[in-house]
């Protein structure tokens, strides 16, 4: 019995044929398992009424969206269209915020009516303190926590003179996080011999001291003289 051969293609034919296969397998496995929608904010941290940018990328084409922020209730942030690629570009205002002491992480929802994707949004004052308050200026070492500015940088105390004039400006830290957070540990309040009167302390991002910096925050601090008595008491014999 007479076996037929079948005639063996070029090798080159062969790769040709499965590199033309490949690129309709990548669409199929694309269509059967799409790319899961994301989000992103930028910044990732806001103060109350802080504008910011939100993209979103994986979602249907010309679709109605929806983005809803969840805390102790539902806060709706904005909502649109998607463009021709199922992407989003938005610019959107963070809601009100009230808290004095820390950040806060809420939950942001975007979706497209099949699709839902999700990020966090934080929240946070724009604060600074010291502890403890009290005690003599020339010897006191106080904690310092900043919120809320620049991430990243370097947080500076400017001393004002009771007159109003730049005494000295301090570095006391880096800012660390998405929300600019700073904890110090003890250092001298004063690194200089401070006279009586009202202090004002600024507080920013910037090395050099200016009035106009924004943001900025103020502490004043009031360095009292002793009673008479007291100073009396202390004078050296003459």
């Amino acid at each position: 019995m007479r076996s037929t051969m079948l005639p063996r293609l070029p090798r080159a034919l062969v790769l040709g044929a499965a590199a033309a296969l490949a690129p309709a397998t990548v669409a199929l496995a694309a269509q059967q398992h799409p790319p899961k929608p994301t989000v992103r904010l930028d910044p990732a941290c806001y103060q109350s009424g802080q504008e910011g940018q939100l993209s979103g990328r994986g979602f249907d084409a010309n679709a109605t969206w929806k983005a809803t922020l969840s805390g102790t209730r539902k806060h709706q942030l904005g909502s649109g269209r998607t463009d021709a690629r199922g992407r989003i570009d938005a610019r959107f205002s963070a809601p009100a915020y009230h808290g004095t002491t820390g950040t806060r992480a809420l939950t942001l929802s975007v979706g497209d009516g099949r699709h839902t994707a999700r990020t966090t949004l934080r929240m946070t004052p724009l604060a600074a303190s010291f502890t403890p308050r009290t005690g003599d200026p020339a010897t006191l070492r106080v904690r310092w926590r900043v919120l809320g500015l620049t991430p990243r940088h370097g947080v500076y105390v400017h001393y004002i003179r009771p007159s109003g004039t730049l005494r000295r400006t301090l570095r006391i830290g880096t800012t660390h996080g998405p929300c600019g957070t700073l904890k110090t540990g003890p250092i001298a309040l004063f690194p200089f011999r401070a006279g009586y009167g009202r202090w004002t302390f600024q507080i920013d991002a910037s090395r050099h001291w200016s009035r106009a910096t924004l943001p900025r925050l103020l502490i004043r601090f009031d360095i009292k003289r002793p009673p008479k008595r007291e100073q009396e008491q202390s004078a050296p014999p003459s």
